[in-house]
């Protein structure tokens, strides 16, 4: 795979300055051929404080200084879920799963598993959700506009008075997924 620059939603939530890039970078070198191995551990890992022991996580956790020292299990997040993530896609993942099943005017993720993974109330129970909801989209994300959605998420789950109205991941999430569905259930 590449290491070619990928070009930046319009607008991130939570990664700045260099993060993004090194967010890219730790992505297309997890995804190289090099890397099966270390790729299939953070794959198998079942829990967050498995993945922070794991050498992917912590190449990962070292070039993102800022949110390691106060986001760790944030961090162990966005490994954990990128390493499911093995096909670079420009659309978000909330639009991947609002896209219809092929021949269906069912969403490609049940909104009964949608409604789910907004109700998450644990990191561990919203990592099981979102990398479920991954693998169901094909193991297709764009990985930056991921990696930034799951950082939101965990920063407003520790501080839930960080983001309001229209900030507010449930609302991004869900605003993104409906969006997809409205195109094809006219009237429903």
């Amino acid at each position: 795979m590449s290491k070619e620059k990928t070009k930046h939603p319009i607008y991130l939530m939570v990664l700045k300055d260099k993060e993004p890039q090194a967010v890219l970078d730790w992505y297309h070198w997890l995804h190289g051929d090099k890397q099966k191995g270390l790729r299939a551990r953070l794959k198998r890992c079942g829990s967050l404080d498995e993945i922070i022991t794991e050498h992917g996580f912590l190449r990962l956790n070292q070039t993102l200084p800022r949110l390691s020292q106060y986001d760790l299990m944030g961090v162990a997040l966005v490994a954990g879920v990128l390493a499911v993530a093995k096909t670079p896609d420009d659309t978000k993942l909330p639009a991947l799963l609002g896209k219809a099943k092929e021949g269906s005017d069912k969403p490609l993720f049940s909104e009964l598993r949608f409604q789910r993974l907004l109700a998450s109330d644990s990191d561990e129970q919203f990592f099981q959700n979102i990398r479920r909801a991954v693998i169901q989209a094909g193991e297709k994300a764009d990985p930056l506009a991921l990696a930034d959605s799951l950082l939101h998420w965990y920063q407003e789950y520790r501080q839930p008075d960080w983001f309001k109205g229209n900030r507010q991941w449930q609302y991004q999430t869900a605003k993104s997924y409906y969006t997809e569905v409205f195109k094809y259930q006219k009237g429903v």
